[in-house]
């Protein structure tokens, strides 16, 4: 199951820290390598060769520089060519293999061996490692799966939809020290502290008045079980009643709770039983107000966790 744990609270937060300026100095070291080798390849590129082979000078170019910054896969670099409508000749239109043959005129095969080794891979390289990586899951799921992320930082781990965390890998940071990134390990569809917080509330029993005593709002108490069934028996009560010693209070305000099926029953007692044990293992099961939820059933329905309650968000 995705957990929520705290990370070291010895670790200083990364902003303003020995860490973010090293990261940051690594950071600018590397733009200026990826300047350089963008440069480089542009320099040596052969838009002659292209141009004499029918490519359009204007789309030689730009598919130049598209590969002297990412060295992506040739159909990636097709799509985006296409998407800018900038054709490799008239009336044509870019796919991998007009990609790669382009490629291979701009930067032939025999220029790798003068291709300066600091700037990593020949622009020219038309082998599998440019080739798109294909993910898979290991299982076909109906709706979003779960992932559990952690800091490598100082070891906080947090399931997809903790608040202050980004959203999903985009400006993905730590919860505890704010350190950018982290590790993703996917979870499938297993559930979350935030999902069996869903849970709880989705397939609470039906809501009942107030005390009819004191006015307050009833809470629900766990009262053991039916007696030679496996179902455990729920109760609205008043706080303010002595459970213990069944005064009047106490028994005027005590109601049954109704279920709205036996499905809903076994799902409350599973995030139940779920969360308790979670909390036994030392995670962290108290829901933050900006928590999120995304059902699991294909509907595309969000929803979010407010100081009042769980709220559908469109």
């Amino acid at each position: 199951m995705p957990r929520r744990m705290y990370g070291n609270p010895a670790i200083e937060r990364w902003p303003g820290s020995a860490d973010e300026r090293a990261a940051l100095a690594v950071r600018a070291e590397r733009d200026r390598l990826a300047r350089a080798r963008r440069d480089a390849a542009l320099e040596c590129a052969d838009f002659p060769a292209a141009r004499a082979a029918g490519f359009e000078d204007a789309a030689a170019r730009r598919l130049a520089a598209l590969d002297a910054e990412t060295s992506g896969d040739p159909a990636d670099l097709a799509d985006r060519l296409n998407e800018e409508s900038v054709a490799p000749r008239a009336g044509a239109v870019w796919d991998a293999g007009e990609a790669m043959r382009c490629i291979g005129l701009l930067w032939p095969a025999e220029g790798r061996g003068q291709w300066p080794r600091r700037l990593g891979r020949y622009p020219g390289y038309l082998g599998p490692l440019r080739e798109r990586p294909d993910f898979r899951s290991a299982f076909d799921v109906t709706g979003p799966g779960r992932h559990q992320y952690g800091c490598g930082r100082c070891g906080a781990q947090w399931p997809s939809g903790w608040p202050g965390t980004g959203s999903g890998l985009r400006d993905l940071r730590c919860p505890d020290c704010l350190c950018p990134g982290g590790a993703d390990t996917a979870a499938d569809t297993e559930h979350s502290v935030i999902d069996l917080h869903w849970l709880l509330f989705r397939y609470a029993p039906r809501p009942v008045g107030p005390c009819p005593v004191c006015g307050d709002e009833r809470e629900l108490a766990p009262r053991g079980w039916a007696p030679g069934t496996t179902r455990r028996v729920l109760h609205w009560t008043c706080a303010r009643g002595d459970g213990y010693r069944r005064d009047d209070h106490f028994t005027a305000a005590i109601e049954p709770a109704q279920w709205e099926s036996d499905g809903a029953h076994h799902a409350y007692w599973l995030a139940a039983d779920s969360l308790r044990r979670a909390e036994i293992a030392g995670e962290v099961v108290e829901l933050p107000v900006g928590a999120t939820y995304l059902a699991l059933d294909g509907s595309g329905e969000r929803w979010v966790f407010e100081e009042s309650g769980w709220r559908r968000s469109a």
